[in-house]
């Protein structure tokens, strides 16, 4: 893909066994593809996140039976294990990287808030634009720009300048949803278990 189409470099994915992708845990010394070229040893890091993706229906089958049909379906604790694991990630590469941690900070807050993940970092920014205070719009909208390629100085500025206030914004707000999705999860499983427990 690399050799032959323009964005070809950008793809990347594992090739999983069958029988290791039926397995809960995530599975280990896969082959995949990276910038480009062929590697063996990876492992899945967000394979719960993925696993989310897949219950959703958030893939494209080009051939096969249905994800459903292969892939156990992740529990929120392992899932919210490795959205932490992400915010960890984005903080480690924030002055490297900043329009992606921007981006995949604005699909965290998302993710926290909704209590789900199947969305895109460009979905996730667009919805952040709408919903988060006015001051973060610039910084958001520089890495939009960034990673569809068209940014300009003015961008690397507003990003250098302002990524890390973002960074430490967003990390209050995930923790805060984190919080109050925890404890409403909380009561409707109180609730479910009264409701079982009357109909004795």
């Amino acid at each position: 893909m690399a050799a032959r189409f323009e964005f070809g470099s950008k793809l990347d994915g594992f090739y999983i066994p069958n029988a290791s992708a039926r397995r809960r845990e995530s599975p280990k010394s896969l082959v995949y593809g990276a910038h480009g070229r062929i590697h063996r040893g990876g492992s899945d890091n967000a394979w719960a996140i993925h696993g989310e993706h897949f219950a959703r229906s958030a893939y494209i089958r080009l051939y096969g039976p249905r994800a459903s049909r292969i892939f156990s379906p992740a529990k929120w604790p392992e899932i919210r294990s490795e959205l932490y694991r992400q915010l960890a990630y984005a903080r480690k590469i924030i002055d490297s990287d900043p329009w992606w941690s921007v981006l995949n900070l604005c699909r965290l807050i998302y993710d926290f808030k909704n209590g789900g993940i199947v969305v895109s970092k460009l979905g996730a920014a667009r919805w952040a634009l709408k919903r988060l205070p006015s001051r973060w719009k610039p910084v958001i909208k520089s890495a939009i720009r960034t990673y569809k390629g068209i940014g300009v100085r003015k961008d690397h500025v507003i990003l250098k300048r302002d990524a890390r206030r973002f960074l430490g914004f967003a990390s209050i707000r995930i923790i805060a949803f984190d919080i109050t999705l925890d404890t409403r999860r909380q009561m409707t499983a109180y609730l479910r278990k009264s409701r079982t427990g009357s109909g004795r």
